[in-house]
């Protein structure tokens, strides 16, 4: 099946008290975007805005960008390759898990054609074995 999309792929994890430099560490990778639960809350531009963080949240795009179906990795295989990449953090996702928090894949896609996404039993156990989710974002425009 001839495939035409792009798509973005995102670590996204939530947790009731973790500080986001440990997740940092525990991760091997470094957050694109973090804050702490408690902190004062501000618009994307900076600005103040009322109350505090409800929640640590770190995220990290995990693709350069956009990529584009079919002159390059179909997302599926993308996927594979991060799960594989956080086998050696198993455990800390896991206990991240069972203290409250969320680790997510996020798959945020994009055509203006029919496209699918084939997720072989082997990466769905392997979601469920890292105590992840998998999340697609069908998007009918392209994201910025």
């Amino acid at each position: 099946m001839s495939q035409r999309y792009e798509y973005c792929l995102d670590l996204r994890i939530h947790h009731p008290s973790l500080d986001p430099g440990d997740i940092s560490r525990a991760l091997r990778m470094r957050a694109g975007i973090s804050w702490r639960v408690g902190e004062p809350r501000v618009s994307l531009r900076g600005e103040p805005l009322p109350g505090v963080r409800r929640e640590t949240y770190w995220a990290k795009t995990l693709t350069p960008g956009w990529v584009k179906v079919p002159r390059s990795t179909l997302a599926e295989a993308r996927v594979t390759s991060v799960l594989k990449r956080l086998r050696g953090q198993a455990a800390f996702l896991r206990r991240l898990r069972r203290t409250g928090g969320t680790a997510a894949v996020w798959v945020s896609s994009y055509s203006t054609t029919n496209y699918s996404f084939i997720f072989e039993p082997a990466l769905i156990k392997s979601v469920h074995d890292l105590g992840c989710e998998l999340i697609v974002d069908v998007y009918p425009y392209r994201q910025k």
